[in-house]
């Protein structure tokens, strides 16, 4: 073959590749390396079809090679760079799209690239400066808008998420992944319809596309759509299994699963496929902090807590007094927050009882966890897990010597990179420690910690208030719609139907699920009336209204927790149903902790016998009221400043395996 061969024989190699014929073409080019084995283009072609198909390894191989007789060449180092984004290595693959762009300044993929490549290392406003430049140069670009609508969702600039989102759209009608990301802010927005509707679309182009199944599973439980979601778990765990047997991150998140599936070894193992994501890509980034002599130095330990929850949020409801409470003459409390400051009394509070306060929202990862690192926190405190917004990705660079978690996510994260998790052996007995990464911390009495100056509202609520009937006994369950599943309300139905006078009083999450579950009781021949909707109020307010509650009702596969320490709070007692994992076993914990075991039940039968025998007995179900109220002021659940981690004289309990 003579070099006007090769010439033709390339040409005729690029016209198969182009029209998607890649074995063709794949062909051609080994032909040609058998007689030029240096020929650059044809090198850097096999290389871009190793990617496609998933060979990272060879694919930088090649074009590496490819590099070395034609170093000039902008395609080469961006394709080389998307090559390196597959192994998770992110800085050398920004060292290349760098290249690309100084040999050609407007090379905007090369832009669009390098913005992906500093969003995964948490660099938002950096990557929104390139998509920015992308979209100047190409504006018809649809990836370029899908990835910037990506990132300020992250950023938390939803309505301009989904302009660009919509615009690539136009550019693109059957771009799959942008109706998926579409539909995520809509969820966001809790605009559950939409959502659902966009993440039907993205299936209808891309059946295989996992994370919309996985998403679409999650919104139809809450909007709880039984009828649509049965027959769809079958599919996810489908879905799920074939990511675990590829040893791949599972398109189910932690806690969708944990929603559905009681099984810990189940929960673990998704878990796990997350964090090995995780540790993946931060690895290479060669952040080795040292901890060496530092302790030596320092009169305190520094305490970091770590969360984008640092507002006007559950999690911020239950920890509020615990900043404040730390004993500052052994203790250095600082908060790093990489949430949006909603202006709340919240987050002003956590702000005040924080020796430092520091928001790290504009940082990288690398970056926050440098802050950290130089901060020298002795231990560091995850709030969130895989639960909305969270950034683990900064704790896997190890920024501190004792890493925890706490709260957040009612699981395992199934990583190595923190070293205890805090529970109690009630919520996570020591016979489950095979289904953790972390060593188990236990509290002497509850895994939850609970602010016990929260105030409850004294205003004189009535039932008319809320639409409730003034002669009924009330049930109430205030949890999310996702929390809310067939077997469980079956029961409820069962007791509804034994309590003639009971109504159930429910959070109203959309309206969907208001016009389902309603629905769902008429089916089971109960009165759709006997289920009446509160809407979201101030937290002080909500206490007060609960007030109006006979029973509290606990859900089933994911417990209230918050939900169950808030009708506790307000003196309401809760059923539960201890289940066999910790987010099926934390209101049994709690209830522990105030001294009511009696509101623990085992079985759906056992659960439903207690309510209808609490709403046929008034004088039983009064002591229990009264019981309520006088353990809140006496009991451990609510004794804070005792109980708190850093002041209990008896210290927790440390279940240590490695």
């Amino acid at each position: 073959m003579f070099k006007t061969d090769i010439n033709s024989e390339f040409t005729k190699a690029l016209q198969y590749h182009q029209s998607g014929r890649i074995r063709k073409a794949e062909e051609i080019y080994k032909k040609i390396l058998d007689v030029n084995p240096n020929h650059p283009d044809s090198l850097h072609l096999l290389g871009v079809i190793a990617h496609q198909f998933n060979k990272s390894d060879i694919a930088v191989n090649l074009i590496n090679k490819a590099i070395q007789y034609n170093p000039g060449d902008p395609i080469y180092y961006n394709n080389l760079g998307n090559a390196l984004i597959d192994q998770g290595k992110l800085a050398e693959a920004i060292s290349c799209y760098q290249k690309a762009l100084e040999l050609k300044p407007d090379y905007a993929d090369a832009h669009n690239n390098m913005g992906s490549a500093l969003k995964d290392q948490g660099r938002l406003v950096e990557a929104i400066s390139y998509y920015r430049k992308a979209l100047e140069i190409k504006p018809d670009y649809a990836e370029a808008h899908n990835n910037m609508g990506n990132t300020l969702k992250e950023r938390g600039k939803l309505v301009d998420a989904v302009s660009h989102y919509q615009k690539a759209l136009e550019i693109r009608p059957g771009y799959a992944e942008a109706h998926y990301n579409l539909g995520t802010v809509f969820k966001d927005q809790r605009k559950l319809d939409e959502a659902i509707l966009s993440y039907q679309k993205a299936l209808e182009i891309n059946p295989g596309l996992a994370v919309a199944y996985s998403e679409l599973f999650h919104q139809l439980q809450q909007t709880c759509d039984w009828q649509r979601l049965e027959g769809m778990a079958d599919k996810l765990d489908e879905f799920t299994t074939k990511a675990l047997v590829k040893g791949t991150k599972t398109a189910e998140a932690p806690l969708v699963n944990l929603a559905r599936n009681t099984d810990p070894s189940r929960n673990f193992a998704i878990a796990k496929s997350w964090s090995r994501n995780i540790e993946r890509a931060m690895s290479n980034l060669n952040i080795n902090f040292s901890f060496d002599g530092r302790r030596s130095s320092k009169t305190k330990i520094a305490i970091g807590y770590l969360s984008n929850d640092f507002r006007d949020h559950a999690m911020a409801h239950l920890t509020l007094s615990l900043y404040g409470l730390h004993n500052r003459d052994k203790f250095k409390i600082f908060c790093y927050s990489y949430g949006e400051d909603d202006g709340s009394c919240q987050r002003a509070r956590i702000r005040q009882d924080s020796d430092k306060f520091v928001d790290i929202r504009n940082m990288g990862h690398d970056d926050a966890a440098r802050s950290i690192y130089k901060d020298q926190v002795d231990i560091l405190v995850d709030l969130k897990g895989y639960t909305g917004g969270s950034r683990l990705w900064i704790s896997a660079l190890r920024p501190a010597p004792v890493q925890v978690r706490f709260l957040g996510l009612p699981g395992t994260t199934g990583s190595d990179f923190f070293d205890y998790i805090i529970t109690d052996k009630i919520a996570m007995p020591e016979n489950q420690d095979r289904y953790y990464s972390e060593n188990f911390i236990y509290m002497p009495h509850c895994y939850q910690i609970n602010d016990h100056t929260q105030e409850v509202s004294s205003k004189d609520w009535k039932k008319s208030d809320f639409g409730l009937p003034e002669s009924s006994f009330i049930f109430c369950s205030f949890n999310q719609g996702y929390k809310i599943e067939p077997v469980m309300f079956n029961t409820w139905m069962n007791i509804l139907r034994q309590a003639p006078e009971g109504v159930l009083w429910l959070l109203c999450t959309n309206e969907t699920a208001k016009e389902n579950l309603r629905m769902e009781a008429e089916t089971r021949g109960i009165k759709p009336s006997r289920l009446i909707f509160a809407e979201k109020l101030p937290k002080r307010e909500h206490l007060g209204r609960l007030r109006l509650t006979d029973v509290a009702l606990d859900t089933r596969i994911v417990n209230g927790a918050i939900t169950t320490s808030d009708a506790l709070w307000a003196g309401v007692p809760v059923i539960t149903m201890q289940g066999s994992n910790f987010s099926s076993r934390m209101s049994s914990s709690i209830l522990n902790a105030i001294g009511l075991p009696e509101l623990i039940t085992h079985t759906l039968e056992e659960y439903e016998s207690l309510a209808v025998g609490l709403a046929h007995n008034p004088d039983k179900l009064q002591m229990i009221r009264q019981k309520v109220m006088k353990n809140r002021l006496t009991e451990p659940l609510f004794d804070t400043p005792s109980v708190s981690l850093l002041r209990s004289a008896k210290k927790p309990e440390q279940n240590l395996r490695k």
